[in-house]
């Protein structure tokens, strides 16, 4: 049997495929089953995201331009992938902020609330409007951390607020 025509299919079959093989970005790799990507940003710090087999979720550990951990982000995904929560870490891996996250029915990213830890009072929101194409407009983002003067509302409070101002607007 000759063999000659299959070395060269072999060869040709290298030829072709060796490139897709190396075609994925080397900052994208997948470590024991969990995919991690790496950004590197500007001032020389990065941010290493890794996706973990099994769980709805996943980790954003930034580091600084020497290599130090600066922050971790652990994010929960829903039923359908959309985020539900998210949980940030300092440096020492102690948990300084918890966010929630809303939708409207059209399962649009309507609202994002940052809560503090521990405590659990409300000191950011971001709200997101959408023109009638479905187009997002520039968010509308409400600090309300004034922790140093200790008047950050709790979450209690935001929803007395709102319940207020309704009945405001129902005398007028």
């Amino acid at each position: 049997m000759n063999t000659t025509p299959f070395r060269w299919l072999a060869v040709i079959l290298c030829l072709v495929l060796a490139p897709l093989s190396f075609a994925q970005s080397p900052d994208l790799v997948n470590e024991d089953r969990d995919l991690v990507r790496v950004m590197r940003h500007p001032d020389g710090s990065r941010s290493v995201y890794k996706r973990q087999m099994g769980w709805r979720g996943m980790r954003c550990a930034t580091y600084s331009a020497s290599g130090k951990l600066a922050a971790i982000n652990d994010y929960t995904e829903g039923k359908y992938g959309q985020l539900v929560a998210c949980v940030i870490y300092n440096n020492k891996r102690q948990p300084i902020y918890k966010v929630s996250y809303g939708y409207d029915g059209q399962a649009r990213l309507i609202e994002e609330r940052m809560f503090s830890c521990p405590g659990n009072k409300l000191v950011q929101r971001v709200i997101y409007r959408y023109d009638a194409n479905g187009n997002r407009a520039k968010p509308l983002i409400i600090s309300l951390n004034n922790a140093s003067a200790g008047l950050a509302p709790t979450i209690n409070d935001d929803v007395t607020n709102a319940h207020n101002e309704l009945r405001r607007r129902r005398r007028r």
